[in-house]
């Protein structure tokens, strides 16, 4: 059996979710569901919901919320050309136009 990592609480029950995760992390509708059957637990386990809890605030401090905080840039010296300085893009970016592909040998430039 694997070791947890320190401050990590059993999940006894929430485990066919907790396995669904793991097998697809980037998958929102299985952290939901793991996130539902969590809230089941500590909402009839209140030794379970205190070290949910505890466990929370501990993940807090390693991987802060994302809906808090700033960004900050610092650019000193010379021409730097672009930049850009953003924080918690959803989706894509794209600044200007595509570049066009290189010209073929003979053809001419247009």
């Amino acid at each position: 059996m694997a070791t947890e990592p320190s401050g990590a609480i059993d999940l006894v029950l929430g485990g066919p979710e907790l396995t669904a995760v793991q097998q697809q992390p980037a998958d929102e509708n299985r952290a939901r569901m793991l996130s539902i059957a969590l809230a089941a637990r500590a909402g009839a386990d209140a030794g379970f919901a205190a070290a949910l809890e505890a466990w929370h605030r501990q993940a807090q401090q390693v991987v802060p919320m994302t809906t808090t905080g700033n960004t900050s840039t610092y650019i000193s010296g010379g021409t730097q050309g672009n930049v850009v300085t953003t924080r918690d893009v959803l989706g894509g970016m794209q600044f200007g136009q595509p570049a066009s592909p290189p010209a073929q040998p003979g053809q001419a430039d247009s």
